[in-house]
């Protein structure tokens, strides 16, 4: 996000198909009484940004079970289980999962 265009919430309600146009080509802040106080996206962004951070989530979780076992607090199957127990409470469908291979 380079580049940031600004309105009031005054403009942005008035205004509001202009800043949904804005926000399709670059971020757009929401001020209110001359704060920062929202961000509108587009969709392709937001989307962008979500599955990035559950990128990095399930990377943080790795290293986390990965240092456990390495530390002595989990054996290898433990952590193959917790991280399979994981995947499975966050709603993914069955054969869309894959273990990944802990040494």
């Amino acid at each position: 996000m380079s580049s940031l265009t600004m309105f009031s919430a005054r403009d942005a309600k008035a205004k509001f198909g202009e800043v949904l146009d804005t926000a399709l080509g670059q971020p757009v802040g929401i001020t209110k009484h001359d704060r920062l106080t929202a961000y509108i996206v587009s969709k392709n962004v937001y989307e962008t940004m979500k599955q990035t951070i559950e990128t990095l989530e399930d990377q943080l979780w790795l290293l986390k079970a990965d240092s456990a076992r390495q530390e002595g607090f989990a054996s290898s199957d433990d952590v193959g289980a917790f991280l399979d127990k994981l995947r499975n409470s966050s709603g993914e469908p069955e054969n869309h999962k894959t273990s990944p291979k802990v040494s």
